[in-house]
């Protein structure tokens, strides 16, 4: 079975997600990527049907969605973002064109060694990849790397390599500098209407480059393109945020969270409080790309830490 590989790769400065076609291209000593597994299971600006005038009449036409891919090298908080991706999208009603990439895909996952200070995996319970959020999982030994499997696909693949039976390997725990203080939730859920809430939101610029950021975020908005002459066109499906006004806005023009305040605490009780609540973990696997990615580099692990401490 052939798959196309996708793999951390050097691009400038920076750790990128791309597709490969060398190993040589491949780098595995690497704390985060700019990009994540999303980009390319829940792509940004897709296409989700065509439509154009012919002399037939109005043809529309879907894309087909069949590509089988490998995802090399990812660190756990990565596959742990697309188990709460499948949470979100394989639900009723599940997402026809992510549900079919998510079968055509590998999961191979690359154990950490070192962090730092975004990271914060270890505080949200995905330092280690959860049963089900990987096919093979590479741990780094003397000797290379121990593999396990995760899956019947992982088994099958381990099963085809000749390989030297090991110990267990030995995880390299306690690897991240920092962690968010003990999240009681219940307490969290008082303190909603604390007016801390406003101090904590005044540094936020509403621009929603964390959450174009975050690997778990799954808001989308549909719209329609057409050309100058009408005669083709496409509907899209672009990536939104809850932190926008008009993200919230209901039919009949009311808007639902008006004040930028309710706006960014929504997101902190969506990721630690509501998501916890619906689907047992939570909602934000610790990846720091957020908190590196914000302008003013709001820290998730410095708001919660401040509204705690008002408990």
């Amino acid at each position: 079975m052939k798959y196309r590989v996708i793999a951390p790769t050097k691009q400038g400065k920076q750790v990128v997600f791309s597709f490969v076609d060398s190993p040589r291209k491949i780098v595995f000593d690497y704390i985060r990527a700019i990009n994540s597994p999303k980009h390319f299971l829940l792509p940004n600006r897709e296409v989700i049907i065509r439509w154009r005038y012919s002399v037939e009449g109005l043809l529309l036409e879907e894309p087909r969605v069949n590509e089988r891919i490998a995802f090399l090298g990812l660190h756990p908080c990565d596959a742990n973002a697309i188990a709460i991706l499948d949470k979100v999208m394989l639900e009723e009603p599940y997402d026809p064109y992510y549900s079919v990439r998510r079968r055509n895909s590998l999961i191979i996952v690359l154990d950490c060694i070192e962090s730092d200070d975004y990271c914060f995996c270890e505080s949200v319970d995905s330092r280690t990849p959860w049963e089900g959020a990987y096919d093979l999982w590479l741990i780094p030994i003397d000797e290379g790397y121990a593999v396990t499997y995760g899956s019947s696909k992982g088994l099958e693949i381990i099963k085809q390599l000749e390989l030297n039976r090991t110990e267990e390997p030995k995880i390299h725990k306690g690897i991240n500098k920092r962690r968010m203080n003990k999240l009681d939730l219940e307490a969290f859920w008082k303190l909603y209407e604390h007016p801390v809430w406003s101090k904590l939101s005044d540094d936020c610029l509403l621009c929603g480059a964390c959450m174009a950021a975050c690997p778990t975020c799954t808001c989308f908005d549909v719209v329609d393109e057409s050309d100058l002459d009408l005669s083709e066109g496409r509907r899209i499906r672009v990536w939104d945020s809850c932190i926008f006004r008009i993200f919230t806005m209901v039919a009949g023009g009311r808007v639902v969270r008006r004040e930028p305040t309710d706006r960014f605490k929504h997101r902190y009780y969506h990721k630690f409080l509501y998501f916890k609540e619906r689907y047992g973990v939570y909602g934000c696997t610790g990846c720091g790309r957020c908190a590196l990615t914000c302008p003013r580099h709001i820290d998730p692990v410095k708001v919660i830490g401040e509204v705690l401490k008002n408990a």
